[in-house]
């Protein structure tokens, strides 16, 4: 079928959680979906504003796409959740991307805030879809599609971070490999199947679930530049589960991350994310808090913190990015929390980013944090605390 044009889509941001569903429902109206590439070492950055890096990513490759494209899609998100909302900067993102690309081409930006209905996203997509010289019922069905298509993705999405690499993760013609499984994973799976994913891609698992989980493949090394890394973490046995824990685009962005999620599986991790959580526990996790957080991704990912340096995981990781005023907050809330609560015995590690971040010191500063868990596992397989009796601290 031919297509009607060409929407485009820019690779930063909210990107990296509801692609599946965008791209799904723009070809089920019969568009063409144009996604940016990354920028890479090579690529400049257009530093439009003053502002934290997620968000010059945003106005570069909107920039990269407008001469090539009918139309850019740039979401005003206000709130994905009921009651709380986003950083402001998610809202005036069509703005800033306008001002910056000089009306090159038109923005599809309809407003999607949960807090005021909750079909305020039904209604929003249904407002693009009349643009795009859509029927309601046109809109209405690529809306149910999409929906499917999102459902489906989140449903293996643990699994394609660790079996993909990171720059095939949103590659969504790219299947998730199948993994042989043995009858403890088979009995993991059985179980996950009866699981229903309540909103705002949260899996329901509790502690002795994701205890549970099992290790996945190894990433073919062939080509992947870190065969070293590979070799060094084939002779540690078993894999250290690690959950990485911010924004979805602070982890899966390469030009932000440098692509920690893959160089953490070649050290032998085995990733885990705030995916894994239903909303019950990050509520749970966060309710003894003395003042309420008002950002969605802010409560997501303390509740997540606290989760994980609870237990069930050999070491949580951070991520964050420089310059963003939320995670700055939520950095020094963690610092005080684990004072107050007098630290876990998980080793934490807290990572951040920004455009003149080095790739190599991330690897160091890996290795160093593997070597802790594996110093942790150690004493604990002898039996009794001597990791927290030798003056060894989970922190880096």
């Amino acid at each position: 079928m031919e297509k009607k044009g060409r929407i485009g889509i820019p690779r930063a941001l909210m990107f990296y959680r509801y692609l599946p569903f965008w791209q799904a429902f723009f070809e089920a109206l019969g568009w063409e979906v144009i996604v940016s590439g990354g920028v890479g070492k090579k690529g400049k950055i257009i530093y439009f504003e003053d502002s934290c890096l997620p968000m010059k990513l945003m106005v570069t490759h909107a920039s990269h796409l407008a001469n090539g494209v009918d139309h850019l899609f740039i979401p005003r998100l206000v709130s994905l959740h009921p009651k709380h909302i986003l950083c402001p900067k998610f809202r005036g993102a069509p703005d800033i991307v306008r001002l910056a690309i000089e009306g090159k081409v038109s923005i599809l930006d309809e407003t999607i805030d949960l807090r005021r209905s909750e079909h305020s996203s039904r209604k929003a997509f249904s407002k693009v879809g009349e643009k795009l010289g859509a029927s309601a019922r046109e809109s209405r069905n690529a809306f149910s599609k999409a929906e499917r298509s999102f459902a489906l993705f989140q449903r293996d999405w643990i699994d394609r971070i660790n079996r993909l690499s990171t720059k095939d993760l949103f590659k969504l013609e790219i299947p998730t490999p199948p993994l042989k499984s043995s009858p403890r994973e088979d009995r993991l799976k059985c179980h996950c199947e009866g699981v229903q994913r309540p909103k705002q891609s949260h899996t329901a698992l509790d502690d002795k679930e994701i205890a549970a989980l099992p290790s996945v493949a190894r990433n073919d090394k062939e080509g992947s530049g870190h065969g070293d890394l590979m070799d060094e973490a084939e002779g540690k046995g078993e894999k250290l589960r690690v959950a990485f824990i911010g924004h979805p685009y602070n982890l899966f962005d390469a030009d932000i991350s440098k692509d920690v999620i893959g160089l953490a599986k070649q050290l032998g991790m085995e990733i885990l994310t705030s995916d894994l959580l239903s909303e019950r526990v990050i509520e749970e996790e966060i309710s003894n808090l003395s003042k309420e957080i008002y950002w969605s991704s802010g409560r997501e990912i303390i509740g997540s913190l606290f989760h994980f340096l609870s237990g069930g995981v050999d070491g949580v990781v951070f991520v964050t990015s420089f310059k963003c005023g939320i995670d700055a907050l939520l950095q020094e809330l963690v610092k005080r929390m684990l004072r107050i609560r007098g630290g876990f015995s998980t080793p934490f590690l807290t990572l951040s980013f920004d455009e003149h971040t080095g790739r190599e010191g991330l690897t160091t500063r890996l290795e160093a944090f593997r070597d802790v868990m594996d110093t942790k596992r150690g004493y604990e397989a002898k039996g009794g605390k001597s990791w927290l009796e030798a003056g060894d601290r989970g922190k880096l």
